[in-house]
Parts: C-alpha cells; sequence; structure tokens
C-alpha cells in the first residue's frame, strides 16, 4: 500500500524593525502632574506606545481605543504634500518659520526634520516650562519615530502632515495592513508601529488564570497555543468594559471641570 504523504505546514516568520526610543522616553518622563492630562486630553494615550516591553486583525475602532484618539469624520492622509508650508509647520510645532526652513534636510528620499534637532528643542523647552511646546513636539517625535517611522532619527514631513491632520488612526490602520502584506512571503523587517500592534495583540490575552501563572514556567509560544477563541473573546470583552468605563470616568471629570469653570 502506497503511504500518504504527510501534508507540510507552511508558516510564515515576520521580522519588525524597531527604533531607538530612549531619547523620546526619557522626554516622556518631564510629562507628569497636570501637564501629563494636558497631553493626554489633545494627543492621547501616545506616551503608553513608548512603555512597551514588547488573527486577529485590527480595526479602526480598535486602534481608536487603545491610542484614545477619536476617528474624524474627514477624508484620511493621503500623501505628501509637494511644496512644504514652513508657517503651518512653525505654527503646530511651536517653532519661529525660520528655525524650521534652517533645520529642514532631506534624508534619504524624504525630507523633514532630524530627531536630534527636534529632541534639542523639546529641551530647551521643559527648561522654560513652556509645556505647550514641549507637548507639541514631543508629540510629534512620537509620530515620526513611533507611529510612521521611515528613516532612523528623522521626522518626515508625511508624520508631521499627519500630526498637522489630527486624525492619524486610518492611516496607522493602513499602515499596519500595508507593512504585513508587502513582506508576506518575501522576508525581512515589517516596518510599522510595532508598540500599537503589540498593544492591540496584548489586549486579546487574559491578565490572570492559567495564562499568567506560567508565565515563569512555559515558553511564550506553548502559552499562546493553549489559549482558545473563547478565552481571547472573554478577555477582550472585559478590556472593552474596561476601556468603557475609564471613557465614562473621563467624561464625567471633564463635565465636572467645565461646570466649575462657568
Amino acid at each position: 500500500m502506497a503511504s500518504i504523504p504527510e501534508l507540510k505546514r507552511k508558516i510564515c516568520t515576520y521580522s519588525f524593525y524597531r527604533e531607538s526610543l530612549t531619547s523620546l522616553a526619557e522626554l516622556s518622563n518631564l510629562v507628569t502632574g497636570c501637564n501629563q492630562k494636558v497631553f493626554d486630553d489633545q494627543y492621547g494615550d501616545i506616551l503608553t506606545l513608548l512603555k512597551m516591553d514588547y488573527q486577529l486583525a485590527p480595526t479602526l475602532e480598535e486602534y481608536s481605543i487603545l491610542m484614545n484618539v477619536r476617528i474624524k469624520y474627514q477624508v484620511p492622509f493621503l500623501d505628501v504634500p509637494k511644496e512644504v508650508d514652513f508657517r503651518v509647520v512653525a505654527k503646530d510645532l511651536c517653532l519661529s518659520i525660520k528655525e524650521v526652513s534652517d533645520n529642514w534636510k532631506p534624508s534619504g528620499d524624504v525630507v523633514g526634520l532630524s530627531l536630534k534637532y527636534l529632541v534639542r528643542m523639546a529641551k530647551e523647552e521643559a527648561k522654560k516650562r513652556n509645556w505647550e511646546a514641549f507637548n507639541a513636539q514631543l508629540a510629534v517625535m512620537i509620530y515620526g519615530v513611533v507611529l510612521f517611522s521611515s528613516m532612523p532619527n528623522f521626522v518626515d514631513l508625511a508624520a508631521i502632515t499627519i500630526f498637522i491632520g489630527g486624525n492619524p488612526v486610518p492611516t496607522l490602520l493602513a499602515d499596519t495592513y500595508y507593512a504585513i502584506h508587502s513582506r508576506h512571503g518575501k522576508g525581512g523587517a515589517i516596518r510599522c508601529c510595532l508598540p500599537l500592534l503589540l498593544k492591540w495583540f496584548v489586549s486579546f490575552l487574559p491578565t490572570r488564570g492559567a495564562f499568567v501563572d506560567t508565565q515563569s514556567t512555559h515558553k511564550w509560544t506553548q502559552r499562546i497555543m493553549s489559549l482558545t477563541s473563547y478565552v481571547s473573546h472573554y478577555a477582550k470583552n472585559r478590556r472593552e468594559n474596561e476601556n468603557n468605563r475609564a471613557a465614562t470616568v473621563r467624561y464625567l471629570s471633564q463635565r465636572r471641570e467645565r461646570k466649575r469653570s462657568k
């Protein structure tokens, strides 16, 4: 009797490009007290992306909840502007037009501002306790280095344009899918917002029970393979309930503050 050949599983292995976030993490430590709330209210929870240790298929709503950034009813980012309006860039980054034009430079196939320059400017604003300018500059660095990274240690025009538009979630989701699809079957590193993708993935994992209890005795792959769709669905629903409660608390807190200011 002829033997039946064993079917081989096709496994795709991906690697992810990881940008050094040391300088941004150091700046984020300066966001404390009342300024922490001001930053989060204006830019969402993007600071948490600097503190990740590193289907399922992400959706717009999930990315919006994880970042605490609402999706605006407008056309999302489509393309890099052909001409740079330094006045707009300077206004939103709290810099002078001359500072922007003097430090605007190319890097590879893109143009923008170096991370080194922006870190230096943010530190100067922190010394002056000018937190509005500091927050804007730290946020645009997170956009350029974490959310929409293109060149190492560089914040390009595309990231700055998305930052100014204030509607990053649709572009982030499209960028994630495109980055993974473009490397499928080809190998190479995937360049997308790895901390956000990890934060989304972790939101499906249990925070109690056997999965957590075995973290010191079992490999990560063994713990993942032991999960069922029910466990993941339960963890996701519990996390959504926690997010809804947190959103309600924020809304009531903001409502009380508005009443006090009247």
